[in-house]
Order: structure tokens, then sequence, then C-alpha cells
């Protein structure tokens, strides 16, 4: 797995509340914004939110969620 968060990438966000650790909730990575952060969408809504890039572990590649091409 490249370790390098891509869009379409799988992760896991930690959920902060007032500097405290909340809990983790799944994401799928739109892309990274010009300061660094990164742009999700939250498993099964359609929120959208900016987090900051040292609260994202990738968990899997989005190429590996894709089905294997059948013409192979």
């Amino acid at each position: 797995m490249n370790p390098v968060i891509s869009p379409g990438d799988r992760v896991s966000v930690e959920k902060m509340i007032k500097g405290y650790s909340r809990g983790y909730y799944k994401a799928t990575v739109l892309s990274w914004t010009r300061r660094g952060n990164i742009k999700v969408k939250f498993d099964g809504t359609l929120i959208v939110k900016v987090v900051q890039a040292d609260r994202v572990k990738k968990v899997a590649n989005g190429s590996s969620l894709q089905p294997d091409d059948p013409s192979k």
C-alpha cells in the first residue's frame, strides 16, 4: 500500500472536541487544500469536511476499492 494519501483513498479521521480525542470516523479523501489540509466525505452521509492532515490515517488505497478489470 502506498503511504501517500491521495484522492479516493479510504481513511480514518480522529474526531477532536475541545482538544480531546473523542473517537474516529471513516471517510473518503476528496482532495488536498492549498494549506495542506484534507477534504473528506463521511461514510453514509453527504457531509464534506476539511480536516487537518495529522488527524488522518490511511486505511486503504482508492484503487483497492475498485473491482478488478474483468477483461484481464
